[in-house]
């Protein structure tokens, strides 16, 4: 199952529109995976949590943002355009990263976090969330080269993993062990146990890389027993309540 089937051209997601119910206090930019859009993940969101993954985070001030990955041609599609954040050569994990197209999105994030903090929200009320590919560009906001890595006030990857070679680790190193700055934002990872795609193994090797350079890791990544390469109720249960403990702002 994919969010793209549980797509429907009429559903307007509350989050995209959330700032004209009320101001936020608290943000979230959640980002799609490979050939998907902003609506799709939402719309899936939604549809996984029966309405519960919206309603808690607006309860508690936080606006949803889902941003659309930019349609480039796409190796894994034989080089087909395709809404992806960056190119992949495999679906592996000694697979080299896609370095321009990693640090092209990641300008692309922060540009959407750079506009709510002109509209006032503080970074440490801002999250940074994704699915699969949307992950993996999560942590790179989060913790990488971008300008508002370690200052964030929440991360998390589902489904997601770094690759081997990723430069997020060399970059995370420098900034958070050899210049004795911390990393002030905590991360939620999650995974399904029985995914085909994307090995629940990869994500928590990148767990161990992330906590050796200095990165605020979960305990362990949570994983889901017969879950696929999919999302479930009981995991976005457990993303909503880490999201609305760092970032909500009311009861």
């Amino acid at each position: 199952r994919g969010s793209q089937e549980l797509y429907n051209s009429s559903f307007r997601p509350l989050g995209r529109f959330m700032s004209e119910l009320e101001p936020p206090s608290a943000a979230l930019v959640f980002l799609h995976g490979s050939g998907d859009n902003g609506d799709g993940v939402a719309y899936w969101l939604e549809d996984t949590s029966n309405g519960a993954f919206q309603q808690r985070l607006q309860s508690s001030g936080i606006r949803v943002l889902y941003p659309d990955a930019p349609v480039i041609p796409y190796t894994l599609s034989g080089g087909c355009p395709q809404a992806v954040w960056f190119d992949r050569k495999a679906m592996a994990y000694e697979a080299p990263e896609d370095a321009a197209g990693m640090a092209r999105s990641v300008e692309q994030v922060d540009t959407e976090i750079d506009k709510l903090v002109e509209a006032g929200i503080p970074l440490q009320h801002i999250g940074v969330a994704g699915m699969s590919m949307g992950g993996c560009l999560a942590l790179h906001v989060a913790y990488g080269s971008g300008r508002h890595s370690g200052q964030l006030g929440a991360a998390a990857s589902l489904s997601s993993f770094l690759p081997l070679d990723s430069r997020l680790y060399a970059v995370a190193d420098q900034r958070f062990q050899e210049t004795g700055a911390k990393s002030m934002t905590p991360l939620f990872m999650a995974h399904g146990a029985s995914d085909p795609m994307v090995s629940s193994g990869w994500a928590k090797k990148t767990r161990d890389r992330l906590e050796a350079v200095g990165i605020m890791v979960p305990p362990e990544v949570i994983t889901f027993p017969d879950l696929g390469h999919d999302m479930c109720s009981d995991e976005i249960r457990q993303l909503t309540d880490f999201l609305v403990d760092k970032l909500g702002a009311r009861p």
